[in-house]
C-alpha cells in the first residue's frame, strides 16, 4: 500500500525552480530518505508534504487523500524539526502532550499516551523536567516522542541528527531505525549525510537541482549509480573520462583521456549505456609493492602522492601514468602507511568498473 504519493510536483520561488516535476511513491511502513546537497530541493519537498509550502503545480496524496493544499493540521503527518523546536517554558510532559491537547484528547488518555511515548524512546520518568535540563540526545528523543504520540500515518524528519556529536549520532541512528520498525510508521527522512541514508533507509531518493537523480535501495544506490552525480555524491569514487574502444561478449575496453586502457565486465548491463566515464569505488582498489601476475585484473603502475590515516582505514591518492589520479582506501593493519613517492601497483577487477552517462 502507498502512504505518500507525489505526482508531477513543482515548486517555484519567483524564477527559481526549487523542485522540478518530481513524482514519488512511499510505501506504508517504509523508511525513505531524501538525500542530497544543500539547495537540492529535499527540504522543500518535505515541507510541501507537511503543508508548510504549497506546490506551484502537481498533486500530493497521503493515504489516497488529496492534501495538496490542506493546512498542516488536516494532514495525517507529524514533523520533527532539525532544532527539535521544544517549548523551553513547558515540561517534557507538556511538550509531548502538546499535539494531544490540541486534538482535544481527554486528560487521562493524554497521560497514558505520553507515558507510552516516553517509554518508546527510552525516557521514562522525566515528565517533570524542562528542555534546558536535558542533554542533546534526550531533547532529540523528546521531540521524537512528541511527533509519534499522535500516531501519525507519516513522520517527516528534517535532519534530526545533525546537531548531535558523532558517537551519539551513530547510536541514535540505531535507535531511530529500531523505533521505526517497532511502531511501523512511514518515515520520510531528509539528510545530506550519505552514511545516515545508507544506514537507515529502505530506499533512498538522491536529489540534485530539484529533481530525483536516482531512486533505489541503499545497495542499488551505492553499487549501481546511474549518473556521475550519484557516483560522486555517495561514497568515495574514481571517475575516469574517456570512451569505449572495443566491445566483446564478456568485456568492454575503455580508453581514458590519460591514455590508460582498462577492461570492464560486460555483465550487469555495462554495454547498455553510452558511457563517457568509468566509475570505480576507492575500496575496490588493491595495492601491491610488486607487479602481480594477473590476466584477469586491471593492473596499473602508480606513485603514492598522499596517505591519510583515518583510524580503521588508510586513504591513498595515487598518481598514474598520463597524469591521472586514483583514490584507494585500504584497511588499517596497524602498520605505518606507505610513504610519499613509493612505487606501487594498483589492481582492480573488471567486475568493479561501471560505465556512466554524462
Amino acid at each position: 500500500m502507498i502512504d505518500v504519493e507525489l505526482t508531477n510536483v513543482t515548486k517555484r520561488f519567483g524564477k527559481v525552480v526549487a523542485v522540478d516535476d518530481i513524482s514519488l511513491k512511499v510505501k506504508r511502513g517504509e523508511f525513505l530518505t531524501l538525500l542530497g546537497p544543500s539547495g537540492c530541493g529535499k527540504t522543500t519537498t518535505m515541507r510541501m508534504i507537511a503543508g508548510l509550502e504549497k506546490p506551484t503545480t502537481g498533486v500530493i496524496h497521503i493515504r489516497e487523500k488529496d492534501i495538496t493544499f490542506a493546512p498542516p493540521y488536516q494532514r495525517d503527518a507529524s514533523l520533527m524539526f532539525q532544532n527539535y523546536a521544544l517549548f523551553p517554558h513547558k515540561t517534557v510532559f507538556d511538550n509531548v502532550a502538546f499535539g494531544l491537547k490540541y486534538g482535544r484528547v481527554p486528560k487521562e488518555e493524554r497521560r497514558k499516551l505520553v507515558n507510552e511515548a516516553l517509554e518508546l524512546v527510552h525516557l521514562p520518568g522525566i515528565e517533570s523536567r524542562y528542555p534546558r535540563q536535558l542533554s542533546g540526545g534526550q531533547q532529540q528523543r523528546v521531540a521524537l516522542a512528541r511527533a509519534l504520540v499522535v500516531h501519525p500515518a507519516v513522520l517527516l524528519l528534517d535532519e534530526p541528527l545533525s546537531n548531535l556529536d558523532r558517537k551519539l549520532r551513530e547510536r541514535m541512528q540505531v535507535e531511530l531505525k529500531q523505533i521505526q520498525e517497532q511502531v511501523g510508521v512511514t518515515f520520510i527522512f531528509v539528510t545530506h549525510d550519505q552514511q545516515e541514508a545508507l544506514t537507515l533507509s529502505d530506499r533512498i531518493a538522491v536529489m540534485n537541482q530539484g529533481v530525483i537523480e536516482q531512486m533505489g535501495t541503499p545497495l542499488e544506490i551505492y553499487e549501481k549509480p546511474r549518473s556521475r552525480f550519484v557516483a560522486e555524491f555517495v561514497g568515495q569514487s574514481n571517475l575516469f573520462e574517456g570512451r569505449v574502444i572495443d566491445r566483446k561478449d564478456s568485456e568492454v575496453v575503455f580508453n581514458t583521456t590519460g591514455g590508460l586502457t582498462l577492461r570492464l565486465s560486460a555483465s550487469g548491463g555495462a554495454t547498455a549505456q553510452a558511457g563517457t566515464a568509468m566509475h570505480l569505488r576507492a575500496e575496490r582498489v588493491q595495492l601491491c609493492l610488486e607487479e602481480p601476475e594477473s590476466k584477469t585484473q586491471n593492473v596499473i603502475p602508480a606513485v603514492i602522492e598522499r596517505a591519510l590515516f583515518a583510524g580503521n582505514m588508510i586513504q591513498y591518492l595515487l598518481r598514474l601514468p598520463g597524469g591521472e589520479t586514483l583514490l584507494a582506501t585500504q584497511p588499517s593493519t596497524g602498520e605505518a602507511p606507505l610513504a610519499h613517492d613509493v612505487m606501487v601497483w594498483a589492481t582492480f577487477s573488471p567486475e568493479d568498473c561501471l560505465l556512466l552517462r554524462g
